[in-house]
């Protein structure tokens, strides 16, 4: 037996290393996105059990805090415990943020403040000291090191901090919670508290019983607060939190595994090939073997084993070369969530990669070689051998001249390579039709994933002085290069317990991110529009209270948001609506958000400053973080389109290889009658190439359909993952279609390059073979 399974080697070799080279991609994309899945999660759990991490946050003014409300919280239903943290809550402007002005909560906090709760990991330090410790989204995303000056505007004030160092935080981690997380020591905190009095907080660590409910316990915090008429600053739960960080991470594993299954189906549709051929091939032989006694079970083995160790080996392979790819993908993901991610092996991701491509190849060999056992020797003795096929059908009933109906013919003539081709065919035209759907929204349309992922993000943010909102806006839109001015402020509301922002505006139909997925925006003081994480509670048409302060009014929920950042935790409302509420809104700052398309930012930011002087405040350019945003999210999503246009390259290059080589052996023979009759090695090549396009071209036009109708759909399913319900992606009914002739052109190329053996192939040799 061993004989045999050396034989079967020998004769195969090219092929067991093209199978075994497809199913080192799969393995090494699938125990990536296992690692990551697994291992991510897992680190995640245990950095929060080591910080001991809160299960909900309450941010309330320092003023309503005191000892006797600590008690009463702890002394509610579901509570375990509450710690109470002093620190300083303000909206943020960090320049330089990747280049760009960043505006964002922060909390402030004291580093030297032993706690229960909410701890901190020191991660970096300077050497030389510094008053302010940042997060390490800051760190990583922003671009900023220890030892240098951050700068933070807050209420007007501008502070040039030192950093000390960097920490991990699992309380808020990244932008997505809302609520950046500082510490200073303890003289700097202090001394920074006294300058920021009027936003001095309190932070409540709640951690719940065992057998309590989140939701639960979060909306009786929010109750009892209300009921004695606290303001709350801000609320988080552990678990809105994690789902904001860790969204890539899920995207990346789910764009991952479906790459990965895809190689995975070529494979197998190669082995399959292979197999089918190598039967054909060693039909007589085989029944030579059965003959003097072997069975058919132990032929079949020996054909089989050769399969099963390529393919534990190559997913062997594929696993060690995941390590690096796992630190790689790891690393990409930690930026965006704020996590110290450390890669490492998963035991359970080898096994589960291991069994399930071994497996799979295993089921597919094993049904291939299924015939072998019914043969019966005398029958495969007598078979003309594999390279002398029957037409499937007579060429006088095939179209076309002569020459086409022979091309018609040798392309029907074997159905295993017509599935092979087909099936990679239609594989690769989804792959690369999903990277040119990607690269096309994030490169050539980068407003689409932008406008995909955010809320309403406008060229400049205005805040203007009390009271002049309106004549502010009068203003400015008549300004040289300013195209569209809409009052467009974002409030805090209560709703279930939990604050939530409120997007102020009379004119909703006028942003140009149109986040509403449902219904319709709000257009009277009577009606609101709530965020995704709110729809299940209260559909269209439902009542909803909701709270700001001592003012509690109910609202007819009129449509549904996305808001991605904000974990669909949102709601929008007019200005009447609001000032039901907030009485004193009209006499308030409002924020006027300004379109500019195509002008440069900073020089209409100062002609509003020069022409509103006295009216607005801060402006805030806020397109250039759009921009940094945009870059950065679009080159990451291009590197991955490019490296999956690679793979899938690599991958039609290899199967190719293998089906033109395996053609020309099969037809030796013929090819060597033509090459005699006058043929050119030229014009065998050619035809050679053009026996596979029919079934390529059949199997790409499919798959350009399938895409041209549910790639969108694909795309927004991925999407929903990360809480998007709503997709602005775009995809141009050619795109598919262009992507499908590429593939087949370029099919066509290869393997007319691939039979360039033939040309140093004599006719006699070959009629002789």
């Amino acid at each position: 037996m061993r004989t045999l399974i050396r034989h079967q080697w020998r004769q195969g070799r090219s092929a067991f290393l093209a199978f075994g080279a497809i199913l080192v991609i799969a393995a090494c994309l699938l125990d990536t996105a296992l690692t990551l899945l697994w291992s991510f999660d897992a680190q995640y759990d245990r950095r929060q059990e080591a910080l001991a991490v809160a299960d909900i946050d309450i941010v309330i003014p320092q003023s309503a805090a005191s000892a006797n409300l600590e008690r009463q919280l702890s002394a509610l239903d579901g509570v375990a415990d509450v710690e109470a943290h002093p620190a300083v809550l303000a909206d943020s402007d960090i320049p330089d943020f990747r280049g760009a002005d960043f505006t964002i909560r922060t909390l402030v906090s004291d580093a030297d403040t032993a706690r229960r709760l909410n701890r901190y990991r020191h991660v970096t330090a300077s050497q030389t000291g510094g008053d302010l410790y940042i997060p390490q989204y800051v760190a990583e995303f922003g671009q900023f090191k220890p030892g240098q000056d951050l700068v933070l505007r807050m209420d007007g004030h501008e502070e040039r901090l030192r950093i000390a160092g960097t920490i991990e935080d699992m309380e808020f981690g990244n932008a997505g919670s809302g609520i950046l997380a500082f510490t200073m020591p303890h003289d700097a905190f202090d001394a920074f508290l006294d300058r920021h009095r009027q936003d001095a907080v309190t932070e409540y660590a709640v951690r719940i019983d065992g057998d309590a409910t989140l939701a639960t316990v979060r909306k009786d915090l929010g109750t009892f607060l209300d009921a004695h008429g606290i303001p709350v600053a801000a609320t988080l739960d552990r678990q809105t939190v994690r789902t904001v960080r860790t969204m890539v991470s899920r995207i990346v594993v789910l764009v991952l595994t479906v790459f990965a299954l895809l190689v995975a189906l070529v494979s197998l549709a190669l082995c399959a090939f292979q197999i089918g051929n190598a039967v054909r091939r060693e039909r007589v032989d085989m029944g030579i073997l059965k003959a003097i006694g072997y069975t058919g079970r132990t032929v079949a083995r020996t054909m089989l084993a050769p399969y099963l160790l390529a393919s534990l080996a190559a997913t062997l392979a594929g696993i060690l070369l995941s390590l690096p790819l796992v630190h790689a993908v790891g690393s990409l993901v930690a930026m965006q969530s704020g996590l110290d991610y450390q890669a490492a092996i998963d035991l359970r991701a080898w096994a589960v990669t291991l069994a399930a491509l071994a497996g799979l190849t295993m089921l597919c060999a094993s049904t291939a070689l299924h015939g072998v056992r019914r043969l019966k020797p005398i029958d495969a003795i007598r078979t003309r051998p594999a390279g002398r096929r029957r037409q499937a059908r007579p060429l006088a009933a095939l179209p076309g001249n002569a020459r086409t109906a022979i091309l018609l013919a040798q392309a029907c003539a074997s159905r295993p390579r017509n599935l092979l081709i087909a099936v990679m065919s239609a594989c690769m035209t989804i792959l690369l039709a999903f990277c040119a759907t990607l690269a096309y929204n994030a490169a050539l349309r980068p407003d689409n994933l932008y406008d995909t992922l955010s809320t309403e993000t406008p060229q400049l943010a205005v805040a203007t002085q009390p009271g002049a909102a309106r004549e502010a806006a009068g203003r400015i839109a008549s300004i040289e290069g300013v195209d569209d001015v809409l009052d467009y402020t974002t409030e805090y509301v209560t709703i279930d317990g939990n604050r939530i922002p409120a997007f102020v505006s009379d004119d909703f139909a006028a942003a140009r991110n149109d986040i509403h997925y449902d219904g319709q925006h709000p257009t009277d003081e009577r009606q609101i529009a709530l965020g995704s994480a709110l729809a299940a509670a209260h559909p269209i048409g439902s009542q909803v209270a909701v709270t700001h302060g001592d003012e509690v009014r109910s609202y007819t929920v009129v449509g549904f948001l996305q808001s991605v950042n904000d974990g669909g935790a949102v709601c929008e409302l007019t200005d009447a609506g609001y000032v039901r509420l907030e009485p004193g809104f009209d006499a308030a700052s409002h924020t006027l958000y300004v379109y500019c398309d195509g002008e440069e930012t900073a020089q209409v930011a100062e002609r509003i400053k020069d022409h509103a002087d006295g009216l607005v405040g801060q402006v805030t350019d806020t397109n250039r973080m759009r921009l940094a945003s945009q870059r950065m999210v679009g080159t990451v999503l291009v590197a991955v389109s490019v490296a999956i246009l690679a793979i899938a390259l690599f991958l039609v290059l290899l199967v190719l290889m293998m089906v033109v080589q395996t053609s020309i052996a099969r037809d030796r023979h013929r090819l060597g009658i033509l090459k005699a009759i006058g043929y050119t090695s030229r014009q065998l090549r050619a035809e050679t190439a053009m026996v596979l396009l029919p079934a390529g071209c059949v199997g790409a036009l499919l798959a350009a359909v399938l895409c041209a109708g549910g790639m969108l759909p694909a795309v927004q399913a991925l999407f929903a993952t990360m809480g998007v319900m709503r997709s602005h992606f775009e995809l141009p009914w050619a795109l598919p279609a262009a992507v499908a002739v590429l593939l087949a052109a370029l099919q066509l190329a290869c393997a007319f390059g691939f039979a360039r053996p033939i040309r140093g192939m004599a006719a006699v040799d070959l009629i002789r073979q």
